[in-house]
């Protein structure tokens, strides 16, 4: 039960003086617009840039040519492959944009000598690191055995990492690198087997045309792809923020 207030009590309780603020609704709005166009100043600047900048390297198309491949590039996927035939052998490599390795280090100031030769042979193992391509390699017989080598190629140089043998082609490419073997055994480390193995086994793998010169391409064409995708974004975010 709600007890009710004395009336002697109730005549000294003041009012309280309640100010209503309205807030007109047009000043958030104002505030987008404004945020908005200096947005699309930006970033039409940026576009402009990138696509003045921008040069279509004709010396990839030669390559691929040269090396027989047939290459299927499109705008709406992240996906580059190569394919080409090789006695019964049809020869698959599948690779990805990538980032371009941030030279950040060579725009900051320099610190002082000692501390900067201290550190130069740590950073340059860093940044060697840091600048690779991954791609995978599907030898895929006519009797349908299909033979995967995942790859590193780093300053034009190939590296193995994993050779394994797959069932379902289309299922495997689905797989995010990173994961493919997780489920399934799909051999051991490339580096754990015996020198001749590996040996032997890249051997084989250049036979098809997988060297260091494809490695270069692979670098080169998906800093390529990466940039063409960004000319794209940014020119969809400029239509969707000026429409």
């Amino acid at each position: 039960m709600i007890s009710k207030i004395p009336l002697r009590l109730l005549r000294t309780i003041k009012p309280m003086n309640v100010t209503r603020v309205f807030a007109p609704f047009c000043t958030q709005l104002e505030k987008v617009n404004k945020t908005g166009q200096k947005l699309v100043k930006i970033v039409e600047k940026e576009l402009k840039y990138e696509k003045t900048n921008y040069v279509e390297d004709d010396t990839a198309i030669q390559f691929v040519e040269k090396a027989g491949f047939q290459l299927v590039d499109s705008d709406s996927n992240h996906e580059i492959t190569l394919e080409k035939q090789v006695g019964d052998v049809k020869v698959i490599v599948q690779f990805q944009q990538r980032q371009p390795n941030t030279d950040e280090a060579d725009e900051e100031e320099p610190e002082e000598q000692n501390n900067k030769q201290q550190n130069q042979e740590e950073e340059e193992q860093q940044e060697s690191h840091n600048d690779y391509a991954d791609f995978t390699v599907y030898l895929q017989k006519s009797n349908g055995q299909i033979l995967c080598y995942e790859c590193t190629t780093s300053q034009g140089e190939v590296n193995v990492n994993l050779v394994s043998l797959i069932k379902d082609l289309e299922a495997h490419k689905k797989i995010p690198r990173f994961e493919r073997g997780l489920q399934d055994y799909s051999g051991p480390d490339f580096i754990t087997l015996d020198e001749r193995l590996q040996l032997a086994l890249v051997d084989y793998l250049k036979t098809f045309g997988i060297n260091d010169e494809l490695g270069a391409f692979i670098e080169h064409y998906s800093l390529d792809k990466e940039q063409r995708l960004y000319i794209q974004w940014l020119d969809s975010l400029t239509t969707f923020l000026k429409n």
